[in-house]
């Protein structure tokens, strides 16, 4: 693949442009029936005119593109079935995630350049995916180094965000969105022709990225192209639930991040060297590798110091991929090798007199999350089912439902690992035994779907879990 990185060209796929021979009716008609859906029509043009397969519309996409973009499926699955062979673009959009890793080929400067490539379907890799209704799958077009702020300059496009926002099924769409947030994608895009994200999620009445927007710092007065803010749009269109969420936005605690930069473990004031001269693709490594693999990690950091503080573009640092994975002894290693020391790598190491130090300096920090939008009283959980550390946090105001992402809170994770004693703790402090979580599937999860434990769903369902 690397070689075939190199020669790829954005305005390029795997489809030729157009034949000067080619009827131009002909060529509409099957533009047309691609977007419209029209999948006894597409088969006939091609049966009849086999280079419509290679053929592209004014902007440059295929046809298979235009199908997808228009939700047809069955058209796109028919063009591949008689031999179009989609570039990376079109297969992060089409979720084909084999033919994905096939194209990427080697983790390398070249196949950086090309997730983060424009393309003629409207923006990069991230975009595609986000298109596509990627949800969870998100994760494997990050770990290709993929920018998820990179917007196209192409005329009436937008923010990977945006338009995961827009994707017709909302649930898919809330998922795509929730593993766009919290992997440092910016609530606030550059101004462009479409709707703001808050805007979106307002206008469709999406209560949780509502919530997750204002959380992670989106702008509520923030207007669109006509002058109008989210709350404006949310009155238009009868969405109640998310009228009153911005109406009462000072509520909703928004994401502190004072302490993730702020010391190393020693106490001492953290100090990020200069970066900028190792390549995307190798900081993102070892962030992959600090989730399982010290040896590797030590290897790394041998070779290069300055790779202690790598980022990937996820913005997850290689000591928090080792925290949020359960790993003190991958942490731990990058700590005393100069890793910053967050709140939340705190919580998780059990380090008492951090955290409280911490806390006094700025009581705040109790709405501090960790990667990937890991709320604090997780790695209660990550660090070992400590009980007196999450009875430490809820004293000082860590609400269980409130540190939730996409209703997956602090008690699906104890479910899921226990110790029961921390079940009851979050069950005696106002979590829901009912709340349907959705950090890991579209559909979700209830806290006892979640537990193979007989103890802990004895006592879910004493509390009126079903």
């Amino acid at each position: 693949m690397a070689g075939g990185a190199l020669l790829y060209s954005p305005f390029l796929s795997c489809a030729a442009t157009q034949s000067k021979e080619e009827d131009p009716s002909e060529l509409n008609l099957f533009f047309e029936s691609c977007k419209s859906g029209e999948l006894q029509v597409v088969k006939d043009l091609v049966t009849k005119n086999s280079s419509l397969l290679q053929s592209t519309d004014k902007t440059g996409r295929s046809g298979f593109t235009v199908a997808l973009l228009n939700n047809h499926q069955e058209v796109s699955n028919y063009l591949k079935n008689v031999g179009y062979l989609t570039d990376i673009h079109e297969s992060a959009l089409d979720k084909n995630w084999d033919r994905f890793d096939e194209l990427f080929g080697e983790e390398n400067e070249a196949s950086t350049q090309l997730m983060n490539a424009d393309h003629p379907m409207g923006g990069s890799v991230m975009w595609a995916a986000a298109a596509g209704g990627a949800a969870q799958d998100m994760w494997r077009v990050y770990a290709g180094n993929a920018d998820p702020n990179i917007q196209s300059k192409q005329l009436n496009s937008c923010s990977p965000l945006q338009k995961a926002l827009k994707y017709y099924d909302l649930k898919i769409a809330e998922v795509t969105s929730a593993a766009l947030l919290s992997n440092d994608t910016d609530p606030n895009p550059a101004a462009n022709g479409a709707l703001p994200p808050l805007h979106v999620a307002a206008q469709r009445g999406s209560t949780e990225m509502v919530e997750m927007l204002i959380r992670l710092g989106a702008d509520v007065t923030t207007k669109d192209n006509t002058g109008k803010t989210a709350i404006q749009l949310a009155a238009y269109f009868g969405q109640k639930d998310t009228y009153a969420q911005l109406e009462q936005h000072q509520q909703i605690n928004r994401t502190c991040r004072t302490s993730r930069y702020a010391y190393t473990i020693n106490g001492e004031k953290y100090h990020c060297p200069d970066r900028t001269e190792i390549p995307l693709h190798i900081q993102g490594n070892v962030v992959g590798k600090a989730h399982r693999d010290l040896d590797a990690v030590k290897d790394f950091i041998r070779k290069n110091p300055k790779l202690v503080h790598s980022l990937a573009t996820t913005s997850e640092s290689a000591v928090e991929a080792g925290a949020h994975m359960g790993r003190k002894d991958i942490a731990g290693f990058l700590l005393e090798s100069g890793a910053p020391y967050s709140m939340p790598t705190a919580v998780f190491m059990e380090d008492f007199s951090t955290v409280k130090k911490m806390l006094t300096e700025d009581p705040n920090r109790i709405h501090e999350r960790g990667a990937h939008d890991f709320g604090l009283l997780w790695y209660t959980i990550l660090g070992n089912g400590n009980l007196e550390m999450a009875q430490l946090l809820i004293d000082h105001g860590a609400n269980v439902e409130e540190q939730h992402f996409l209703g997956t809170t602090a008690l699906h994770w104890a479910c899921f690992g226990g110790p029961i004693e921390l079940v009851e703790l979050f069950v005696e402090n106002g979590a829901n035994v009912n709340r349907i979580g959705r950090k890991f599937t579209v559909k979700g999860e209830s806290p006892l779907q979640s537990t193979k434990d007989e103890k802990i769903r004895n006592y879910l369902k004493s509390k009126g879990a079903k």
